[in-house]
């Protein structure tokens, strides 16, 4: 029986060696098993997910024409002519699609390695667009304007809260367009990035408006004297007669803004100044020796030439010192404005009406500060000198009146202002550094243009040299080209100007009523109604101007430079019903040059420039 015993005993002995054999599958099964799971639950929260995301790009995309509206409506009649619907329906819009980016199956898409990205992006483009209808669009159609003049005052206190609480908003919404800027979408799928692109351009537009305006709206109850009584000087640049800036400065007042109350205090004209020999502010030795040129006026030296250097903090400390030197006023602010950017405050307050009963309205206000009062009042004296400059000073005087009394429609106010910024016709100087940052974030700095990285600014300012109004009839064409880029930097940038003069088309130029439109063209050995223009092209620091040609032709020109910067100064006669054209190129070398920014004097109608350099 042993052998029996021990033969069972040792099966009993295999069978137990070779259980755990058989137990080690299921260790290895389970983990598997589970992965495997977790997979194709992933695999199938990605499916919802992307079933959802379909869903979300038809929210954002039905956001787009509500969000268009919106804007439409504020630069058109203001927040009154928005329907409460459309923003209504862009709200629910956005926080359906912002509830299903917050569901976990999204979470689990958007760690998927590859497709994950696209969900990434969806949800940040989302979460934008809630960021903009929630905190940017709703707040700020809620604020109200009506009740920010009380008995002739601003209510600086309101004011406050209503520009901070708007430039907290702007401030936002440019936080949510650098979140899109800073996806990768050359991985994305087409479909998400098209939808990204639909939403960029409304974003990018206001965020455009936001990072000039907030700025601004910061620094506004200090303008509004908030923190003390303050004293603004504000310019008047006649376009019609060239300065690099925009126009000569004639007229100017002085505003006194005291908790709340804005009066003009003081209206004076050019002959109320002193002209000096010397720059009352000192000029940089090269620009110095630039200004003295024999047949152009010496920037710095006179109210009417604190314009002709196009460097607009310059040209305010003069007009700051002039006004010292003649009114012991030491202003707070300086301000310099055009009758056009003038005409795009009045579509906001309405047409003014001065005190001799003539109305000025956003059509017609140009045409008769910059024409039609110089017919009114003909003549080279004196008298005809005061007549000209109340006028443009009555224009103010009635302008603040409608100002305080909060007789303004403020988006239209606010689209003005972004016009006239963009065509440089509104700059400003503070003292206070702080102000002068705001005022340089906001885009109305107005000075010397610097290079950037890969970008480059070329000048082309012009000045009036027969003491005319004759720019009235200016036209200006403009293109900007560049040759291709050489291995080692350099490229050679090319600008064209075509100056057209267009006083041919008066029936009545050599009457009394053109007397002083047509300005000292005698003492310039000229017949009547021919320009003679002083043109400064300023090329970017590192550059070397190569040539100058006027009608194709070599022509003579001074060379010099203002604080480091190439320049050439040349001299242009059009005869009436002509048109001459001025070329200037320049080697650019120093960094790659992929665009470059034209800058020019602007006129009383705008300079049409056609940009057509292509990058590297």
């Amino acid at each position: 029986m042993r052998p029996i015993l021990h033969r069972a005993a040792e099966v009993t002995v295999s069978r137990s060696s070779i259980r755990p054999r058989r137990l080690s599958r299921p260790r290895v099964l389970i983990p598997s098993i589970v992965a495997l799971s977790v997979l194709l639950g992933i695999a199938g929260a990605t499916v919802s997910a992307a079933v959802e995301a379909m869903s979300v790009r038809e929210e954002l995309t039905s956001v787009l024409p509500e969000l268009e509206a919106i804007r439409a409506g504020v630069v058109g009649d203001g927040a009154d002519a928005i329907d409460p619907a459309v923003v209504q329906r862009a709200g629910d819009a956005v926080e359906r699609a912002l509830t299903s980016t917050r569901r976990p199956d999204w979470w689990l898409a958007e760690r998927v390695p590859v497709s994950g990205v696209n969900f990434v992006a969806v949800r940040t483009a989302v979460e934008a667009a809630h960021v903009v209808v929630d905190e940017v669009v709703e707040p700020v159609l809620d604020l109200s304007v009506d009740g920010l003049a009380v008995d002739g005052r601003l209510d600086t206190e309101r004011v406050g809260r209503l520009a901070r609480t708007s430039a907290r908003a702007l401030e936002r919404l440019e936080e949510q367009v650098a979140r899109l800027d800073r996806l990768d979408r050359s991985v994305l799928l087409p479909q998400v990035a098209s939808a990204l692109v639909g939403l960029d351009g409304p974003l990018r537009e206001a965020s455009s408006l936001a990072s000039r305006l907030a700025p601004v709206l910061r620094a506004l109850p200090g303008f509004l004297g908030e923190e003390g009584p303050r004293d603004v000087v504000v310019l008047f640049q006649n376009s019609a007669e060239s300065r690099a800036l925009g126009g000569i400065a004639g007229a100017s007042a002085l505003v006194h803004v005291e908790e709340g109350a804005l009066s003009v205090t003081r209206t004076l004209g050019g002959a109320d100044f002193v002209s000096h020999a010397d720059p009352v502010v000192p000029l940089p030795a090269d620009a110095d020796a630039l200004y003295r040129t024999e047949g152009y006026a010496a920037a710095g030296t006179s109210i009417h030439e604190v314009t002709a250097r196009p460097d607009f903090p310059y040209g305010a400390q003069v007009a700051s010192r002039l006004w010292q030197e003649s009114q012991g006023v030491t202003p707070d602010l300086v301000l310099a404005v055009d009758p056009v950017a003038l005409s795009h405050l009045l579509r906001a307050t309405g047409p003014v009406v001065l005190d001799d009963g003539t109305e000025l309205s956003s059509e017609t206000v140009v045409d008769e500060l910059l024409n039609g009062v110089y017919r009114d009042h003909p003549g080279l004296s004196d008298e005809a000198n005061r007549a000209q400059d109340a006028t443009f000073t009555a224009v103010v005087q009635a302008l603040t009146s409608q100002l305080q009394a909060g007789s303004m429609v403020v988006p239209r106010a606010i689209d003005g202002w972004v016009q006239a910024v963009d065509e440089r016709r509104l700059l400003a100087w503070s003292p206070d550094r702080v102000e002068e940052r705001a005022l340089v974030l906001a885009g109305v700095g107005g000075a010397l243009p610097e290079r950037s990285s890969r970008s480059v600014p070329f000048g082309l300012y012009l000045s009036d040299a027969v003491g005319s109004k004759l720019e009235y009839y200016l036209r200006q064409r403009v293109r900007v080209r560049a040759a291709s880029c050489d291995v080692d930097g350099t490229r050679t940038v090319m600008v064209t100007s075509e100056l057209s003069n267009t006083i041919d088309t008066e029936p009545e130029l050599d009457t009394e009523a053109f007397d002083y439109i047509a300005g000292f063209h005698e003492r310039e050995g000229l017949p009547r109604g021919w320009m003679r223009l002083r043109v400064m092209a300023y090329a970017p620091d590192g550059a070397d101007i190569r040539s100058v040609r006027v009608d194709g032709a070599e022509a003579p020109y001074t060379a010099g430079s203002d604080d480091g910067r190439p320049v050439a100064y040349v001299v242009v006669t059009i005869a009436p019903g002509a048109t001459v054209t001025l070329d200037v190129d320049a080697d650019v070398s120093g960094a790659t040059v992929d665009a470059v920014r034209f800058l020019g004097t602007p006129g009383v109608r705008p300079v049409e420039v056609d940009n057509v350099v292509e990058p590297c």
